[in-house]
């Protein structure tokens, strides 16, 4: 179950961000939203993913927080044909052509997993 494993990337670089920043005295009360960017050819199950950061967010400023996910198309070139365009892969194991079938490809996009941003809520005491 890789989710978990992604999930605790997620936790620990908000973390990490969070008390390397200096926020001018303000303290982050809650982090309520976290927008990501995930390439389809990482097969997250996005549902495995939620649950396993809703568990490990317990008692952090991310306990509550919503997981939304924007998800990119892989964008590949054929080595053989030279077809260059969005590829449907019908599993991890099953990345074609879909012009020519074959197995030699570069890919150019699709395998991201990035945080695009985050909604945080201050205190207001200062």
């Amino acid at each position: 179950m890789h989710e978990l494993s992604y999930a605790t990337s997620i936790l620990n670089t908000i973390l990490d961000t969070i008390n390397s920043q200096d926020l001018k005295g303000k303290n982050i009360k809650k982090i309520s939203k976290i927008n990501l960017e995930i390439g389809e050819l990482i097969f997250i199950n996005f549902e495995q993913l939620k649950f396993a950061f809703e568990v490990i967010s317990e008692s952090t400023v991310c306990e509550g927080a919503e997981l939304v996910a924007e998800f990119i198309k892989p964008h590949i070139v054929c080595k053989n044909c030279g077809y260059e365009g969005e590829l449907e892969p019908k599993d991890e194991f099953d990345v074609s052509c879909p012009k020519c079938g074959s197995l030699s490809l570069k890919i150019k996009g699709g395998k991201e997993f990035n945080i695009k941003n985050i909604i945080a809520e201050f205190d207001d005491e200062k």
